[in-house]
């Protein structure tokens, strides 16, 4: 039987990462983004994303392997946009903390002090994460509506991959510094992870008066948002600007967002993927690390698996024209597959609601015949 992400996630409401940002800002402009143009590739479907594969080969980038010797790679080492993918190295930094006694899972965090590194432009990841931990929400629908509230560690971080809150990892990478985060993903296989704020990096839509110029060295835009990012976690007149900010006002246009995500957080396919394969593999350096890491990467799919599957875990990503994923599966049979798609441009807002990244991956490996059509719309 060959599955869909969306399938085996049945009954998750963020499968994909709840949409990082409100790509719509009228009730006009979200009847256009909801009706895709008649002839756009359904990226919801197998066909759909072998269409699109073949007019946008230069604004892909895939690698996929298993432990069989199966190895597609197209761009594999051309970075492009990562969205929430990124967010599999900061599990790797929880997972690696809690493996070595240094962050407690059970240790009671106040959700005022998670909500202080978030910026409700998530389309609504955030809301559902406090709805499924039965955390009600305030007037606006956006944040606690009791900041005392507390929740354990180990919630918060299968929130960040279950719902992709986008406050949790920079929770997390405060809490434990950048360069453990560093270390953790160079511990996977990843090399110089780009692990910046994306409390900042949202900001700098937000708030363009505070984003750095245009052609500014990357690492001082990193130092730039690490310190605004400090404000907005210790300055509650500056959240609550950015709160009223997002009720009164709309975002900038779309085509000001694709700018934008376009100088978001970036890597290869070969560095996400690798991060996965150690995970899924058991070959991250602390076996407890990794079993912490694929428990909640797998949470999702649990229990929903077919036949001959013994775990999919996943974590993707969408931002305006870009759609991300990195995954693995365990089947019984002892393959252990693992991959990555990063797809920027060429897509537009309307696919960005239904589009699957994982599904060109996930049917490679369970169905031949189609992996050898993706092959194929791969070389053009």
């Amino acid at each position: 039987m060959s599955l869909s992400r969306r399938t085996l996630l049945t009954g998750c409401t963020a499968a994909v990462a709840a949409m990082p940002l409100l790509t719509a800002c009228s009730p006009a402009q979200a009847r256009s983004i909801a009706a895709p143009r008649a002839a756009e590739p359904d990226l919801s479907t197998p066909d759909g994303w072998l269409t699109w594969i073949t007019g946008n080969r230069d604004h892909l980038a895939l690698t996929l392997t298993d432990t069989t010797g199966l190895r597609i790679a197209h761009r594999a080492n051309t970075a492009q946009p990562l969205a929430s993918a990124v967010k599999a190295t900061h599990l790797a930094a929880y997972a690696t903390a809690v493996a070595y006694g240094e962050l407690d899972p059970n240790e009671q965090i106040r959700v005022g002090d998670w909500e202080r590194f978030y910026v409700p432009t998530d389309g609504g990841a955030h809301a559902n994460a406090l709805a499924e931990l039965g955390i009600p929400a305030d007037a606006t629908g956006l944040y606690a509506a009791d900041p005392e509230r507390r929740v354990a560690l180990e919630r918060m971080a299968t929130m960040m991959i279950a719902h992709s809150d986008s406050a949790v990892p920079d929770f997390l990478r405060d809490r434990l510094g950048t360069d453990y985060v560093l270390r953790a993903a160079r511990a996977g296989g990843w090399p110089d992870a780009d692990v910046r704020s994306l409390c900042a990096e949202y900001l700098f839509l937000v708030l363009p008066d505070e984003a750095p110029a245009p052609g500014t060295p990357l690492s001082r835009r990193l130092a730039i948002g690490f310190e605004l990012e400090r404000r907005h976690r210790d300055d509650k007149a500056l959240r609550d600007q950015v709160r009223d900010r997002l009720l009164t006002q709309p975002l900038p246009p779309y085509e000001q967002q694709l700018t934008w995500a376009s100088g978001t957080a970036a890597s290869t396919p070969e560095q996400l993927a690798a991060l996965h394969r150690s995970i899924a593999e058991g070959r991250y350096p602390s076996g407890r690390a990794g079993d912490i890491a694929r428990g909640i990467l797998e949470r999702q799919a649990a229990g929903n698996l077919p036949e001959g599957m013994l775990g999919f875990g996943y974590k993707g990503g969408s931002l305006p024209g870009v759609l991300t994923a990195g995954m693995s599966v365990r089947f019984a049979d002892g393959r252990i597959a693992a991959g990555a798609l990063l797809a920027h441009g060429g897509i537009s807002a309307a696919q960005l609601q239904k589009g699957d990244p994982s599904l060109p991956l996930l049917k490679a490996v369970q169905d031949a015949a189609w992996r050898d059509r993706l092959i194929s719309a791969l070389r053009g």
